[in-house]
């Protein structure tokens, strides 16, 4: 009311409308997709290029202990079947030369080769008779002494001619790559009971006498290539068999038996053959495993825990 008592209308306060506006929309905030995982798969196509290299190449090797060192003494025993091999061929190259230069007759090398067949023969142990049961007769005991010279007798004069027209200078490297090859595929193994009748044996003693064939055709008469092979024959072929048998009983036997053939090579090689030889010899037996000893410090073995590919194959339908 007013002062004079006259009624006044009021005025109203003003009305605040509180409308509901819609809250703004905001863009939420920009989360960054992770990086792809390279994965060891390769039945997925992954967004690597085919030479990239993970940063954990290689961690999954460990470092295994080393494997104790050998002794010099076991690695020099382990050398001496090669030693004898080598010696073996320079006893073969020694009778070449005195054939060639005339200084060893060749009936005196059949002579020889025949006493050492048949000893070889005597002495070998020999299996257990078992029944015969085929329509042929049994080989006899004389078949082993009788067909091999008689088979080389017979090819003399062609394996004499078989590579005369040759000339000398290819032949001797000819066959220094096929005594390569006889030395590189040889067995060497001293176990007792092991067998022999491998692709790598055969490989080596096929090289062995193509080389002996080979250096044949170089000598004079038919007689002189007969005494060759049936060296080459016996040294190749039979002579192994008995070094095995002598290595089995040993480490001294072994060495006997290396002491043996290098003073039978050192004896029949001419003079100016002797040092490359000994040289040979030496490296072989005394350089090499002191070498392989020494650098047995850096030798380490890696293990990884890695799954090892499993080869399925589909069946034929």
């Amino acid at each position: 009311m007013a002062d004079d008592g006259s009624p006044t209308v009021g005025l109203a306060a003003p009305i605040r409308i509180a409308t509901a506006c819609p809250p703004s929309r905001q863009s939420p905030a920009h989360v960054p997709e992770p990086d792809p995982e390279w994965e060891k798969v390769l039945w997925r196509r992954q967004p690597f290029d085919d030479h990239y290299v993970p940063p954990s190449f290689l961690s999954e090797l460990q470092a295994l202990p080393p494997r104790p060192r050998p002794a010099l003494r076991d690695l020099v025993v382990a050398a001496l079947p090669v030693s004898q091999h080598v010696a073996t061929i320079a006893v073969f190259l020694s009778v070449l030369h005195a054939l060639l230069t005339a200084r060893v007759a060749a009936l005196s090398v059949l002579c020889v080769c025949a006493l050492a067949g048949l000893g070889a023969y005597v002495l070998q142990p020999r299996a257990p008779a078992k029944s015969h049961t085929q329509l042929l007769p049994p080989p006899t005991p004389l078949r082993p002494l009788i067909l091999p010279p008689l088979l080389l007798s017979l090819l003399s004069p062609v394996l004499g001619t078989l590579t005369r027209a040759t000339t000398t200078d290819t032949i001797w490297p000819l066959a220094g790559g096929l005594f390569f090859v006889h030395l590189l595929l040889a067995d060497f193994t001293t176990q007792r009971g092991a067998d022999d009748k491998s692709l790598t044996s055969a490989l080596s003693l096929t090289s062995a006498l193509s080389a002996s064939v080979v250096l044949a055709s170089r000598l004079p008469t038919t007689a002189h290539v007969f005494s060759l092979t049936a060296l080459a024959f016996a040294l190749f072929a039979g002579w192994p068999t008995v070094a095995r048998r002598v290595r089995e009983r040993g480490a001294p036997a072994s060495l006997a038996l290396t002491a043996a053939t290098t003073a039978l090579a050192l004896g029949a090689a001419p003079a100016p053959a002797t040092a490359p030889i000994l040289a040979v010899l030496v490296l072989v037996n005394a350089f090499a495993p002191a070498m392989f000893w020494y650098a047995w410090r850096w030798k380490t073995r890696r293990e990884g825990d890695w799954e090892v590919a499993v080869v399925r194959l589909r069946k034929a339908r």
